[in-house]
């Protein structure tokens, strides 16, 4: 046994885990920083903080919660700025599931969204984890974690305090329910609370109806109009009625503010692209191709999922994952915490694969994948495009990440792995 190997190694680690966690720590910093000098920090929760306040005052009405006027009013009070095109587009039951934070003060509250965030975060880790390994180290729990912890999406929502890291601890308890404790209700509860929160985890519903998951899909839906049901006794109708008429109006205002880096989408990256890097509308023949792209991605991500009976459970939580993102023509950055899944799902398939040469191809695209969304990079591309403009056309890199992850589990979906590989699919 090479004990002088093993002593190296392991004198070595606490040296290399010391060093990733000052990158880590630079690299937080230097992103806050840059987002307090644009007056960003809280930005998002600002919309959210004005909206419990309207539900704690009584002013549920659409005429209320959703006023512009008193959103521009509460954003100049407290010293952000300005843009027409951003306003509060969550559901009503959003503002009633959580006025309780409006009781404190702005900045308590925030505080105490950031930490339920973080929370979150680290619970969804935990249980995304936990549905793909059934054991897990205590290590490989902290080396998680904090490579969580480098990627842009997770830093901008925790600065700017949105939401999506709630999302992704929700789905996370979804999958880690359904597919490692079988207990439907469960994962219909969390699934149901996501979708109150936003529209776009009922893509996730889509997916396990793909699956044939009929009783997480009926208890969702059960679960869900309990949750309406209940936020009517205290809102009233008329809301959840007015947003539901204006839901597609309130995406094209969200998409004027422009295409890649804010929208990461195939249709952000084309008007990227198409307009090379200046404002500009794009030609409706470009929103006409996202439409069939989508259309496209839904049918083979949904054929994949459906494939019997060699497709395994990581494949199918990585592509459920990945499902709202491959569809939507809005793709905020923060919005990318949703892939997290599909990232650990691949990694889990990827150290199970029978075959070496393919491992490590498939080992580059996801080392790839994640590295694009790592704070260092940001700030590389950031760096790049002030100092050559002619360089715009590298803000796709959440795209890319996002489409290296999709070929990844579908070229795996697509083989017909051998027994111990099956076996292994999970556990």
């Amino acid at each position: 046994m090479d004990v002088h190997g093993r002593t190296g190694r392991y004198a070595i680690r606490p040296f290399v885990i010391a060093m990733a966690l000052i990158v880590i720590g630079i690299c937080v910093v230097k992103e806050w920083q840059g987002l307090g000098r644009l007056h960003f920090l809280g930005y998002d929760y600002a919309f959210f903080y004005n909206a419990f306040l309207h539900v704690l005052s009584g002013q549920t009405d659409w005429r209320h919660l959703y006023d512009p006027a008193a959103e521009r009013a509460f954003l100049m009070a407290h010293g952000y700025p300005i843009d027409p095109h951003n306003h509060y587009v969550y559901p009503p039951q959003f503002a009633w599931m959580f006025a309780w934070l409006g009781l404190f003060p702005f900045g308590v509250s925030l505080a105490l969204w950031r930490l339920l965030s973080i929370a979150a975060g680290m619970f969804g880790v935990y249980w995304t984890m936990k549905t793909l390994w059934p054991w897990i180290r205590r290590g490989h729990l902290f080396l998680a974690v904090a490579a969580t912890l480098t990627l842009t999406p997770f830093q901008l929502d925790f600065a700017v305090g949105n939401v999506n890291t709630i999302l992704f601890a929700l789905l996370a308890l979804a999958f880690y329910a359904i597919y490692r404790l079988d207990r439907p209700a469960l994962g219909a509860i969390a699934l149901a609370a996501a979708v109150l929160i936003k529209v776009t985890p009922l893509a996730i519903l889509l997916a396990l109806a793909i699956q044939r998951r009929w009783n997480v899909v009926a208890r969702s839906f059960l679960f869900l109009s309990l949750g309406l049901a209940s936020s009517f006794l205290f809102l009233g109708w008329e809301s959840t009625a007015a947003y539901a008429t204006h839901f597609l109006q309130f995406g094209r205002q969200s998409m004027a503010n422009g295409p890649a880096p804010y929208n990461q989408s195939l249709l952000g990256v084309l008007e990227l692209l198409w307009n090379k890097g200046r404002a500009g509308s794009p030609p409706l023949w470009l929103s006409l191709l996202f439409d069939i792209y989508a259309v496209a991605m839904l049918f083979v991500i949904g054929s994949m999922m459906r494939r019997t009976p060699w497709t395994s459970e990581s494949i199918r939580i990585g592509l459920s994952a990945l499902l709202p993102v491959a569809v939507s023509p809005l793709v905020e950055q923060p919005h990318m915490v949703l892939t997290l899944p599909a990232l650990m799902a691949s990694l889990h398939l990827i150290r199970r694969h029978p075959r070496m040469s393919a491992r490590r191809t498939y080992a580059a695209l996801l080392a790839t994948a994640y590295g694009l969304q790592t704070l260092p990079v940001t700030f590389l591309v950031n760096r790049a495009t002030r100092l050559l403009p002619s360089l715009y056309w590298i803000h796709i890199q959440m795209f890319v990440s996002f489409a290296f992850m999709l070929a990844v589990l579908l070229t795996m979906a697509r083989e017909r792995p051998s027994q111990t590989f099956r076996k292994a699919a999970i556990g």
